[in-house]
């Protein structure tokens, strides 16, 4: 009868004993609690030999009902496959695992090494040099005639001036890696070590640790952090604000405004003899004439306006408040990014120096680095390097400052 009358736990109880033992407790009845402690259960040796034996089972069963069946399908199919064909497909499946990339040691040439043979005929064909300077000479020029900015600027019509180009024998062969990994055949399954280009190395090195990317990433959160702080700094009033600008510098700034969003379709404003355009009098009259125009403007085009700007007022205010973090990450990014470096195959001759180019209006040196293959007969394309040295123009004039 009074069972709806009693203390009952609340939501935010912490009690941890169950709802009729608190009730009883809060009636101050006698309660029995008995405490229990869980154990786990112990280490059976048997139960480890059952799981063994129930593995094993199941890994039977599962070989003999779907692996079996799939072996004995795909031995057929080769059976009536062409040889060239299933010699191709009976090549080891190489699986690489990532973190065993390792460069290996590398031996200088030997007297005796075909390429060093090569060197040695190759410094005595005077004939075979001069010819492989003028090859390399002629690509960079074919590379500066295909460049856009520089026939933009300087004309298309580029002609070979001078070039000072030096043959080097490397003493040592490009670096090697090789990379671990499972390889499965027919036979076996082994671990085994191959051979890896260095081009495919310092890709994979630029992807699995991006560090030019992360501090680019690292300086913008950095200026952003700064900015922000110094935002709110001064709208509580911690940090002083810069100092308001002056009359003028708003007249010039008006005028800019004005200058860059209106039409000018009558030309500038009348001025007086003997008045700029920087003087304060020209300002006024320009930013009254700007206001009249303004006016002058029928209404559906300020009502247009009105739509469009709140969207473009946003967009304005996140570029502000973003630009500054901005060109920080692309300066970090320029600054810390380089491109993957490519070796040059082995027994490559070594050909390096300046280019200059005549261009219309200007003259253009290039930096050159490329290496000759003597086994193909022509230059490693992938390796080769080719950077503008110095750039100047042919006729050349004051800078004359504008004033506004």
């Amino acid at each position: 009868m009074f069972r709806h009358t009693r203390t009952m736990r609340g939501i935010f109880s912490m009690s941890r004993l169950p709802l009729n033992l608190e009730a009883k407790k809060q009636a101050g009845q006698a309660m029995n609690v008995q405490k229990v402690r869980f154990r786990k259960q112990a280490f059976r040796p048997k139960m480890l030999a059952f799981y063994f034996i129930t593995s094993y089972i199941c890994y039977d069963i599962y070989g003999r009902m779907v692996l079996d069946p799939i072996d004995k399908a795909a031995m057929e199919a080769m059976e009536g496959m062409p040889a060239e064909v299933a010699g191709e497909v009976d090549d080891p499946l190489f699986i690489p695992f990532p973190g065993t990339v390792k460069e290996t040691r590398r031996k200088p040439y030997r007297g005796s090494d075909p390429e060093w043979q090569e060197f040695i005929k190759f410094s005595k064909d005077k004939t075979g040099q001069t010819k492989v300077r003028d090859e390399l000479a002629r690509r960079v020029k074919r590379i500066a005639e295909l460049h856009p900015i520089i026939t933009r600027k300087c004309g298309k019509e580029l002609t070979q001036r001078r070039c000072w180009l030096d043959v080097d024998f490397p003493h040592y062969p490009p670096p090697e890696f090789e990379r671990s990994g499972i390889e499965i055949s027919d036979e076996a399954i082994s671990w085994t070590t191959q051979p890896v280009d260095s081009l495919t190395v310092y890709r994979l090195r630029h992807v699995l640790w991006p560090s030019a990317l992360a501090l680019s990433f690292w300086n913008f959160t950095k200026v952003l952090i700064v900015d922000d702080t110094k935002r709110i700094a001064s709208m509580l009033g911690i940090r002083s604000t810069p100092s308001a600008p002056s009359i003028e510098q708003l007249l010039q700034k008006q005028q800019q405004m004005m200058k860059g969003s209106l039409p000018n379709k009558d030309g500038p404003p009348a001025q007086a003899e003997g008045e700029t355009t920087s003087s304060p009098k020209a300002m006024i009259k320009i930013s009254t004439a700007a206001k009249t125009r303004l006016s002058e403007q029928p209404e559906e085009k300020t009502t247009q306006e009105t739509e469009i700007w709140p969207g473009t007022r946003v967009a304005v205010a996140l570029h502000q408040h973003f630009n500054h973090a901005i060109m920080a990450f692309k300066g970090k990014f320029l600054q810390t990014w380089h491109p993957t470096a490519n070796y040059p195959p082995r027994g490559s001759i070594l050909v390096s120096g300046m280019v200059e180019l005549e261009a219309p209006k200007a003259y253009l040196v290039f930096d050159v680095n490329a290496a000759w293959d003597p086994q193909v007969q022509d230059f490693d394309a992938r390796s080769m390097v080719v950077k503008l040295r110095r750039f100047q123009w042919k006729s050349q004039g004051p800078v004359v400052s504008r004033q506004i």
